[in-house]
């Protein structure tokens, strides 16, 4: 085998010597600062993107928060307009009430009225009809004639007598 011949050995080693020097050259100088530079900014980019995540993070969480915020007080809102409609609806209903039921009373009343005249008007028809029957049955049977006043003043006795 000729890499094992001793007389080879020294330009075999220069070879090697120059051949390594250039390797740590090129991967010192060229590659490895690349390498670096690369991974520099993988790095900053990795930790850009972590800060922005938090930020963004942090605003989701301030975002979330303002909406529930707003929420509850939405919720609240509607509450309380329903609280206020409905007491409202009541006392509309409760004035509509109060309304029919003066208008209900006024027309009990007028009724009232109206059947105490009718009955008053009744009551003296029926007492002129008694009388004028008393006076002609009177006429008849006892042939003399009597009075209104005579007839009026005997059946007021007799009501008397009777109540």
């Amino acid at each position: 085998m000729p890499q094992l011949n001793p007389e080879f050995f020294v330009t075999q080693l220069f070879w090697l010597v120059v051949t390594f020097s250039f390797l740590l050259v090129f991967l010192w100088r060229i590659s490895l600062p690349r390498i670096g530079n690369v991974l520099e900014k993988r790095e900053k980019k990795i930790n850009e993107d972590l800060t922005a995540a938090k930020k963004l993070q942090a605003e989701a969480e301030k975002i979330q928060d303002i909406i529930e915020t707003q929420l509850q007080q939405a919720r609240s809102d509607a509450s309380e307009m329903i609280k206020t409609t409905s007491t409202s609806l009541q006392d509309k209903a409760q004035v509509e009430l109060t309304k029919l039921e003066k208008g209900l009373d006024a027309k009990i009343g007028e009724s009232h009225e109206a059947i105490e005249k009718s009955k008053n008007e009744s009551v003296a028809q029926i007492q002129s009809q008694i009388n004028e029957i008393t006076k002609l049955t009177l006429s008849k049977v006892a042939s003399f004639e009597v009075s209104d006043d005579e007839i009026k003043n005997a059946i007021a006795s007799s009501e008397r007598s009777i109540n």
